[in-house]
C-alpha cells in the first residue's frame, strides 16, 4: 500500500515538473547561444581577418546545429507518442493458443488488458502512470520533453540526442581556448595582486583611467565565467548524451526498442 502511495505522489511530481523540465532546457540552450554568439564570436565576426572569417564560420555551423537541436527537441514535445484505438481488439485465438497463453505472465502475452485504461493493450505497448495512459511501443517517460518516448516521437528522440551531442561537443570545441584563458586570466590576476585603492591623493585623470580599466576587467570577468559556465555544461551533457546514444544504438540494433 505504501508503494503505490508514494509511487502516485512521484507521477504527479513529475506530472508538475514537466512545463520547468522544458523551460529548464531552453534556458540551457539559451545560455549556450549567450556565450557562443553573443560574448565569444559575435563581436570577433565584424573584424576583417582571419579571426572573423573563423568567427563567420563557427555562427554557420552553431546556428545551423541549434536550428536542428530545436526541431527535434520541439518534435518530441509536441508529437502524440502514440495512443492505443478505443475500439482496438486483439486478434481472436484458437483454443491451443489460449490454453499456452495461461501459463505465461501477463508481459509475455499476447493478449494483455490493462486495467487502469480498461481497454486490450497491442505488443510492445505499456502503461505510463505518469501520462495515465497506454502508450504504443512506449521506451520511457522523459522528464526532459515532459512527454512519453514511443512509437511516433521515437526518431525525433534519437534526432534530439544525436544533434544535441553534436552542438554539445562542438560548443565545447569552439570554447576550449576561452576556457583555458580563464584559468590563465585567475593565474595574472593572482600574481598582478589587488589594484591600489581609490583615494583623495591620486589626480582626477588616474582615477578615470583605474575606474574604467576596473569596469573593463569586471565586464571581462563576467564573460570569462559565464564562458566556464558554459564549456563545463557542454562536456556534461556530451559525456551523458554519449552514454544514451550508445545504449540506443545497441537496442535498435537487436530490435529491442
Amino acid at each position: 500500500m505504501w508503494w503505490n502511495i508514494f509511487s502516485s505522489k512521484a507521477c504527479q511530481l513529475l506530472r508538475a515538473l514537466g512545463t520547468v523540465m522544458v523551460l529548464i532546457v531552453l534556458g540551457v540552450i539559451g545560455l549556450t547561444y549567450y556565450t557562443t554568439v553573443v560574448v565569444v564570436y559575435g563581436p570577433l565576426a565584424g573584424q576583417d581577418n582571419s579571426d572573423g572569417k573563423f568567427a563567420k564560420g563557427v555562427l554557420v555551423v552553431y546556428h545551423a546545429l541549434i536550428l536542428m537541436v530545436l526541431w527535434s527537441y520541439f518534435a518530441c514535445v509536441l508529437t502524440e507518442p502514440g495512443r492505443v484505438p478505443d475500439s482496438w481488439q486483439p486478434p481472436p485465438e484458437d483454443e491451443e493458443e489460449e490454453a499456452a497463453e495461461t501459463c505465461k505472465s501477463n508481459s509475455e502475452k499476447r493478449r494483455r488488458f490493462c486495467r487502469k485504461c480498461t481497454q486490450w493493450k497491442p505488443e510492445r505497448c505499456h502503461h505510463c502512470s505518469v501520462c495515465g495512459r497506454c502508450v504504443l511501443k512506449m521506451d520511457h517517460h522523459c522528464v526532459w520533453i515532459a512527454n512519453c518516448v514511443g512509437a511516433y516521437n521515437y526518431k525525433f528522440f534519437l534526432l534530439f540526442l544525436l544533434y544535441t551531442f553534436l552542438a554539445t561537443v562542438f560548443d565545447a570545441i569552439v570554447l576550449l581556448s576561452n576556457f583555458v584563458d580563464f584559468f590563465k586570466d585567475l593565474e595574472a590576476r593572482r600574481e598582478a595582486g589587488s589594484p591600489s585603492p581609490l583615494g583623495p591623493d591620486i589626480p582626477e585623470a588616474q582615477q578615470q583611467q583605474q575606474e574604467h580599466r576596473t569596469g573593463e576587467e569586471q565586464t571581462r570577468g563576467t564573460g570569462m565565467a559565464v564562458v566556464f559556465v558554459t564549456f563545463v555544461l557542454d562536456v556534461a551533457f556530451a559525456a551523458s548524451l554519449l552514454g544514451f546514444i550508445i545504449m540506443h544504438a545497441n537496442l535498435n540494433l537487436s530490435n529491442m526498442t
